[in-house]
């Protein structure tokens, strides 16, 4: 990995004239420069994938394929040496598979198929950063130095965690739409409360579903297995359109649409698309319904700008004091921690939600700090011998009175940002639900008691979630629009020391 590095360095000398007063004479100043590119360790996540899922190229134990088993069919054991066949739904227990590698999951209708992998890429590569800064040191009187720094970062070929399994985003040759427009149309019509039959025909759904034209769901016309979901629906009816019939099965999925494609997808409810001649499996993979995969195909960027006031110790006192303004981007921030999704809770965990369009997720990163202030100090106070107050006292009062210092720590940040989750719903993955949209205002952010005496984000929860809506087909949600309180803290201390010999001080620290 080329990892080149470069570095200026100049001390401006103006004797006179306007350039001097801002850089002062010989010594009085100095501007810095540098850039470089520095490679990554693989992050704490890829390890954590591993550790407890197993991944596709590393050693994995085989334990047992794909597939549950549900509390009302489980097994049940009959002896200590016998293992059942079969559950009490009448279907097939798999026993574990062969340990031989490679392995080639079950496909189509088979047990273990529509299984959830984790995996990595067979082309990741070392992520690497641009760093870069540029600085003006001025030296000013009576021993103060001000700093002026501009600091970046640009990161390149981050790990993200894709989905490769993910419905595909089929676009219709004749219409020029895709099926995440198309299911959108349908989620807001389900949304309005559009009666089914006043919705004008979607030539997505008439080009690619012909078939599902007067068939509105899981029986013929008339058929109690009907679905009638959509508003209006006659559920003896059997001249609908295919967009009707589309409308029907994605009503009865509000905010869950990838289940509705997947009843269409894979059991030709209430047809299957004609881009698969009407079989299945057009739209899902059919042996994965999320494969997951580190990938390098993240970015980031930090732009910084940093003020520092700064006074060593003389006339007994000493501080830093800087502000710092930045901004980090990035369009996921799990790389470098335990990634909490991969409990199976079926959450969100910084993976890419739309494979097609992993941009979505990009937004300020979760650790972002807009406004940062830092300052510690340390005071000699001027009370003792040849000091400015008690310059005369004697031994014993100036071993009670004198030679006392005041120190502290002040520190204070703007809040770090944080979207909101819908709390369900699967609109755009069949396993990662995304973020809300922010579509109103949610009101006051900050720390508040509500009535059960539980602490919430908003002053007003119930009437903030009003301010948020389900993401449509195709889109991830608003990632990090948010910002939390921010923080603030400040310590202080006293001290004071005692000589007892040449080498020995007592110390006190309050």
């Amino acid at each position: 990995n080329f990892a080149p590095r470069l570095a200026l360095a100049y001390s401006p000398n103006f004797d006179s004239g306007f350039l001097h007063s801002i850089f002062g004479g010989s010594g009085k100043s100095s501007i810095r420069a540098g850039w470089g590119i520095y490679y990554d360790h693989f992050g704490e996540g890829v390890v954590n994938t591993f550790d407890r899922q197993g991944s596709f190229g590393l050693t994995t134990t085989l334990v047992n394929p794909a597939g549950f088993q549900d509390v009302d069919c489980v097994a049940r054991l009959t002896g200590l040496t016998t293992l059942p066949s079969g559950n009490f739904c009448g279907q097939n227990v798999v026993g574990p598979p062969p340990g031989n590698f490679p392995v080639t999951p079950p496909t189509g209708f088979n047990d273990g198929s529509f299984a959830i992998y984790w995996g990595l890429d067979d082309k990741l590569r070392t992520p690497y950063s641009q760093v870069f800064d540029f600085s003006i040191t001025r030296e000013l009187a009576r021993n103060f130095t001000v700093q002026a720094s501009y600091v970046g970062r640009l990161g390149t070929r981050l790990l993200q965690e894709a989905d490769l399994a993910m419905p595909l985003n089929i676009r219709d040759p004749k219409s020029g739409t895709d099926y995440f427009a198309a299911a959108t149309q349908l989620t807001k019509a389900a949304n309005a409360g559009v009666d089914i039959n006043n919705l004008a025909p979607i030539p997505y759904w008439e080009n690619l579903f012909p078939a599902a034209a007067g068939n509105l769901g899981f029986g013929p016309p008339g058929d109690p297995n009907d679905l009638g979901c959509a508003p209006g629906d006659n559920v003896s009816a059997n001249n609908y359109t295919a967009t009707q019939a589309m409308y029907d099965m994605y009503s009865c999925f509000a905010a869950n649409e990838t289940t509705a494609l997947f009843v269409a997808d894979l059991f030709c409810l209430p047809a299957c698309s004609a881009v698969t001649g009407g079989q299945p499996f057009a739209y899902f993979d059919d042996q994965f319904s999320s494969l997951y995969s580190w990938r390098s195909q993240g970015t980031s960027a930090y732009h910084g700008l940093q003020f520092t006031l700064r006074h060593p110790m003389s006339s007994g006192l000493q501080f830093d004091l800087n502000y710092t303004l930045s901004k980090s981007i990035d369009e996921g921030s799990n790389a470098e921690r335990i990634n909490v999704f991969e409990t199976n809770t079926g959450g969100f965990g910084d993976q890419v939600i739309n494979s097609w369009s992993p941009k979505q997720l990009r937004a300020v990163s979760d650790f972002d700090m807009r406004h940062q202030i830092n300052l510690n100090w340390v005071w000699q106070l001027p009370v003792g011998p040849g000091k400015a107050v008690g310059s005369g006292m004697g031994r014993i009062a100036n071993a009670i009175l004198g030679g006392w210092d005041l120190s502290g720590l002040f520190h204070w940040t703007s809040g770090l940002p944080f979207g909101v989750f819908p709390g369900g719903g699967w609109p755009t993955n069949w396993e990662l639900q995304g973020l809300s949209v922010k579509t109103g205002n949610p009101g006051p952010v900050g720390t508040f008691i509500d009535s059960n005496g539980d602490p919430n984000i908003f002053k007003n929860g119930a009437g903030a979630a009003s301010a948020f809506r389900f993401p449509y087909p195709g889109e991830s949600g608003t990632r990090n629009e948010l910002r939390g309180p921010g923080f603030f803290g400040i310590d202080t201390g006293v001290g004071k020391s005692w000589k007892i010999t040449e080498g020995q001080n007592v110390q006190f620290r309050w």
